[in-house]
């Protein structure tokens, strides 16, 4: 009994070596760009040697507002691919439809309601509704988006910014109004969405559709099951539709 102990204690021990060697290598700290001081300017991630992380970063929400927050966690190795929070599941938006007939004649009318959910330490602690300042949609195919947002976002703030096409500006009810089609699908896309997300339409002859977009954001901001692959001193921590991407800026490593 106490040999098969011995035996099993050297080998736990030894898994345990083996996974702290494997994970050596990608220990220390990446950032975006090094500034006059030696330190790391925008995003800087520090992976540390006891399983645990510091991140900090724009607000990947909204990342307009230019807002940095700074987060703890932890952090495993999977498949040579570094995980950060991997118990904490993405969250998602939630999008649903009512239709109706209204009368129209000649046109259909959309209204969007936008709420916010907000968590705090995983708790919910309340559920807003907030005005959005834009979302893209299309009807049926991938083409000729329109862009709804307010009269008071201004174009040409930014010199790289593109222009807003198609653009329709609402005002506080949120609703506008398209020339009469048949309309089989609704594409969405706004902040807090990795893609568009598509709702299907029921009735060919409704003339009214109301659309609830339900945002999950953290208080904190902290990353959700947040994959970074890690390449010698390069480190691709940017996503486009919710995948890491290569081709996007990467992160260097700091050396001493």
């Amino acid at each position: 009994m106490r040999k098969s102990f011995y035996i099993l204690t050297i080998f736990l021990l030894t898994i345990n070596v083996q996974a702290q060697n494997e994970n050596a290598e990608f220990i220390g700290t990446y950032g975006d760009m090094i500034l006059a001081n030696g330190e790391f300017g925008g995003t800087e991630l520090e992976l540390k040697a006891d399983g645990t992380f510091r991140l900090r970063t724009t607000d990947y929400v909204y990342p307009q507002t230019f807002k940095d927050y700074t987060n703890e966690g932890k952090w495993v190795l999977k498949d040579r691919e570094v995980i950060l929070n991997p118990h904490l599941q993405r969250r998602k938006p939630i999008v649903n439809i009512t239709e109706k007939q209204i009368g129209l004649k000649d046109s259909i009318e959309i209204k969007f309601n936008h709420y916010i959910e907000l968590y705090e330490n995983q708790n919910l602690i309340e559920k807003q509704k907030k005005e959005f300042e834009l979302l893209t949609l299309y009807f049926n195919k991938r083409i000729k988006y329109k862009h709804l947002t307010r009269e008071w976002l201004k174009e040409g703030s930014c010199a790289w910014a593109p222009r807003i096409r198609n653009r329709v500006n609402l005002d506080s009810t949120n609703t506008f109004r398209i020339a009469k089609k048949d309309i089989e699908k609704i594409g969405i896309y706004t902040y807090g969405f990795t893609d568009f997300i598509e709702l299907k339409t029921e009735n060919k002859n409704s003339d009214y559709y109301e659309i609830d977009v339900v945002i999950p954001i953290d208080k904190e901001r902290m990353p959700r099951n947040k994959k970074v692959i890690i390449k010698g001193n390069r480190a691709y921590f940017y996503e486009i539709k919710g995948k890491v991407k290569k081709s996007l800026n990467h992160l260097w490593k700091k050396t001493a």
